[in-house]
């Protein structure tokens, strides 16, 4: 994965703009041929890209038309197509399904090689789903779309486990924050409940077993108002 550059002519297949090329090498959306680069810039442009800063930002070229493993694991978790559009997830020709992005960010779930599930590069945003005015924050964004179904509760997806500063500078102005977390982060969803309470901000914990994204709308909100 490195930066695009630009659309061109594939060599392969005869298609004239169907050709991204990146720093680090060409991949064809016609016949997916990929190609890496051995020319001395290209080679530069790696060695320098691993001695900058890990937190330094770079764009992610993304198209809307979703492979089916893609698909398979969107349905999985029952999300539409209709709310793929609306929260605009769309796939990288690097094997990834990119679930956000901002002009500062980007977090994708992995179908390519290696086994990080999901990966991410920027600064975390803030970003709100639905228009409840209690907040549930949560792991991640599919269960932030399962939440906004409801009618009372809207969801901001940590993207992660822990409580970033931007986040926490965006709860005042809600009426109530719960932290929804699985079993396994019961702990980290403990220590924002009470870094939310210190800052005078309504909050309680729900710890289920599995995140929000694995139960439907009638067991959302059942935990919710348990």
């Amino acid at each position: 994965m490195s930066k695009f550059i630009k659309l061109g002519a594939c060599p392969h297949c005869g298609s004239k703009d169907n050709r991204a090329e990146y720093v680090n090498g060409y991949w064809c959306f016609g016949c997916s041929k990929y190609e890496s680069k051995n020319d001395v810039a290209s080679l530069r442009s790696r060695l320098n890209k691993r001695l900058d800063n890990v937190n330094s930002h770079y764009p992610i070229h993304v198209v809307e038309n979703i492979p089916p493993q893609a698909w398979k694991w969107l349905l999985k978790y029952n999300i539409t197509p209709e709310e793929v559009k609306k929260y605009k997830i769309r796939w990288s020709p690097m094997d990834m399904l990119v679930l956000c992005m901002t002009k500062d960010y980007w977090q994708a779930r992995n179908f390519g090689f290696g086994n990080q599930k999901y990966k991410s590069n920027g600064n975390k945003p803030c970003l709100l789903y639905g228009k409840g005015k209690t907040v549930i924050l949560v792991e991640d964004v599919l269960s932030s779309i399962k939440i906004a179904r409801t009618d009372d509760y809207s969801s901001i997806p940590l993207l992660g486990s822990s409580l970033s500063k931007e986040i926490e500078d965006k709860l005042s102005t809600y009426k109530a924050v719960y932290v929804w977390l699985d079993r396994d982060k019961a702990k980290n969803a403990v220590r924002i409940t009470n870094r939310l309470r210190e800052i005078g901000i309504t909050s309680k914990v729900i710890v289920t077993e599995l995140d929000p994204k694995e139960y439907n709308k009638q067991e959302i909100n059942k935990w919710l108002k348990s």
